[in-house]
C-alpha cells in the first residue's frame, strides 16, 4: 500500500510476513520486566548523602580556583563555565562510582500521574517532571486534552510487534533457542527476549512553540511539519528524556531554535534492558511515528546525544536493512536526516587521539564508557565489539555512501571529538564529498550548512555541552544552524 507522496509502515504486516508461531507463543506466555526499586534507592541516597556533605568544601575550592584564568581546566573558559565544568565532572564521577540511575518509569506508576506527589517522586528520582512543553495557560486545546487524557506532551509507546522483527531483533521463542538467524546484516542466536515485548516505554515532547499542541493518535489530518526522533544521551545508563539535562536545557531548547519539533524516546536503561533492548524501543518509537501519528518516513529525522547518537545509528541501520520487513514499499523508503550531537562512534577505542588528550578537561570519565560497555552486556553478544552495529566507524564504504545526510557537532574540548572528525570524514569520502579537518568555528558559512555532510566543532566546549547550564548559549547558537541544514535537506527530498 502506497501513497502518491509517502510511504506507510505495514498496519497488517504480520498477514504479509508470518510470525513463527513459537514466537507468537513465547510473547503470549511472558510476564512483563520487573524494574529494580530498592537496589537505585539506596544508591540515589547514599549519593545524595555523599555528594552533598562534601560538597560544602569542595564547591568553594572550585569558585577560587575558577578566579584566575591559568588555574581554571581551560583557561579560554569564563569564570562561570570554568566553576559550573567542575561540579558537573564531580557529579558525573560520583553518579559512576556509586552506579546512580533512575528507577525506570513505568505506565500507570506514580510519577506517571498528574499530581504533586508524582512531580516530586520524578524530581527526586532524577527524572524530571517531564517535558513541560505545552502549559495548559497557554492553550485552551491542551488545557482540554490535559483534562481528558493527561499531559498531551506525554505519551505511552506500545511495543512494537514480532512482524517488525528480524535480524538483531528476532524475538527468542524461549531461553534455549538453538535456531541461527541468517540474514544479510546480523548472523546468529535470537537476542530478543520476549518479555520486551509487553512493555511500553513513555517519550516525551518538546515542541518547536510553547503553544503548539503535539499531534494526537488517530487525528483525522497528517502532520504537515517535520520531527526529530530523538534519543538522549548518558552512556545507555544514566539520565532521562524529560530531567533537567537531557530534557530542559538540551531537547526544549532545541526544539524552540531550530523550529522542529522533538519527540524525546525515555528508552529503557542497562542492566534493566540490556542491548538490543534499547534498539528495539528505539524501532516501537519510530514505528508509533508513523502508525499511531501518521508522520510519513520523509518527515522523521533521527537524532540523539552522545549514547543517543549511537543508538541513532543503530536504528538508521536496522530501518535501511530491514526495510522490506517494516514498510511496504521498501524501495521508496528515506530518512531525510541524522543529527548526531557529541556522538559516541566507536565504544573502547582508544586509538582516538582526544580520548586521553581531553579527559583530564572533560565533564565524562572514561570509566563511564566502560560502565555503559558492561551493563549492556555489548561484550556478551555473539559478535564482536569491532562489529558495525556496534563500532559505527566500521561500517562498510557501501553502508556509508548508502546513509541520509547528518549534521554532526562535538565540543573542540571533548574527548569524542577525534571519533566525530573521523566518522564525519568517512562518510564524505564516501559520498565522494571533499573531506576536512573540520575547523573549528562558531559559525558556518551557508555552503558548508548546505551539504549532506555537516560537522560543526564548537571551540573549547565539553562533552555534550548542549546539556551543560552555562553552555545553553552557546549550543542555541548550533540548534539554529541544524534548522538552516533542516531546511535545506529538506529540498533533497
Amino acid at each position: 500500500m502506497t501513497m502518491s507522496s509517502s510511504i506507510s509502515v505495514s498496519s497488517s504486516a504480520s498477514t504479509e510476513r508470518k510470525v513463527d508461531p513459537r514466537v507468537l507463543a513465547a510473547i503470549q506466555k511472558a510476564s512483563p520486566p520487573r524494574p529494580a526499586v530498592l537496589n537505585p534507592l539506596l544508591r540515589m541516597l547514599v549519593f545524595q548523602v555523599f555528594f552533598l556533605s562534601t560538597s560544602l568544601v569542595k564547591i568553594p575550592w572550585y569558585l577560587l580556583r575558577s578566579i584566575i584564568p591559568r588555574f581554571r581546566l581551560n583557561p579560554n573558559w569564563s569564570f562561570a563555565t570554568a566553576a559550573y565544568i567542575l561540579v558537573v565532572r564531580r557529579v558525573m564521577r560520583n553518579l559512576i562510582r556509586f552506579g546512580v540511575q533512575p528507577i525506570a518509569p513505568r505506565k500507570g506508576g506514580l510519577r506517571d500521574r498528574n499530581h504533586f506527589l508524582g512531580t516530586l517522586v520524578a524530581c527526586l528520582n532524577l527524572s524530571g517532571p517531564g517535558g513541560s512543553v505545552v502549559l495548559a495557560k497557554q492553550s485552551i486545546k491542551a488545557l482540554k486534552l490535559d483534562a481528558k487524557h493527561g499531559r498531551a506532551d506525554k505519551v505511552w509507546i506500545p511495543p512494537a510487534g514480532p512482524e517488525y522483527l528480524d535480524g538483531i531483533l528476532a524475538v527468542k521463542t524461549s531461553p534455549n533457542d538453538k535456531r541461527r538467524i541468517t540474514t544479510d546484516a546480523y548472523t546468529g542466536p535470537p537476542l530478543l527476549d520476549p518479555k520486551w515485548l509487553k512493555w511500553s516505554i513513555r517519550a516525551l515532547w518538546f515542541t518547536h512553540k510553547p503553544e503548539i499542541v503535539p499531534p494526537q493518535p488517530r487525528a483525522t489530518t497528517r502532520p504537515s511539519r517535520p520531527v526529530i526522533c530523538y534519543f538522549h544521551g548518558g552512556a545507555g545508563v544514566t539520565f532521562n528524556a524529560g530531567d533537567v539535562h537531557m530534557g530542559m536545557n538540551l531537547a526544549k531548547t532545541f526544539a524552540r531554535n531550530a523550529g522542529i519539533d522533538l519527540f524525546s524516546v525515555d528508552y529503557n536503561l542497562a542492566p534493566f534492558a540490556p542491548s538490543p533492548v534499547q534498539l528495539y524501543q528505539a524501532v516501537s518509537a519510530y514505528l508509533y511515528l508513523i502508525n499511531e501519528l501518521k508522520y510519513s518516513p520523509e518527515q522523521i529525522y533521527i537524532g540523539g546525544d552522545s549514547h543517543g547518537s549511537w543508538m541513532t545509528l543503530q536504528l538508521e541501520r536496522y530501518l535501511r536493512s530491514y526495510k522490506h520487513v517494516v514498510f511496504d514499499d521498501p524501495a521508496s523508503f528515506k530518512i531525510p536526516g541524522l543529527v548526531l550531537l557529541s556522538p559516541w562512534i566507536a565504544p573502547e577505542d582508544l586509538s582516538f587521539k582526544s580520548r586521553e588528550k581531553n579527559v583530564d578537561t572533560d565533564i565524562i570519565a572514561l570509566s563511564y564508557e566502560d560502565w555503559g560497555v558492561s551493563a549492556q552486556g555489548l561484550k556478551k553478544l555473539p559478535y564482536p565489539l569491532s562489529d558495525p552495529w556496534s563500532t559505527h566507524s566500521n561500517k562498510s564504504i557501501g553502508e556509508l555512501a548508502a546513509m541520509p545526510p547528518c549534521f554532526i557537532a562535538n565540543g573542540g574540548g571533548e574527548t569524542l571529538l577525534d571519533e566525530g572528525t573521523h566518522f564525519a570524514n568517512l562518510l564524505r569520502k564516501a559520498k565522494n564529498l571533499p573531506t576536512s579537518t573540520s575547523s573549528q568555528r562558531i559559525v558556518l558559512s551557508p555552503g558548508e550548512l548546505n551539504c549532506k555532510v555537516v560537522h560543526h566543532v564548537y571551540p573549547h566546549e565539553v562533552h555534550d555541552y548542549f546539556t551543560v547550564d552555562t553552555e545553553v548559549a552557546n549550543a542555541i547558537k548550533v540548534y539554529k544552524q541544524i534548522g538552516t541544514w533542516i531546511k535545506f535537506t529538506q529540498t533533497l527530498l
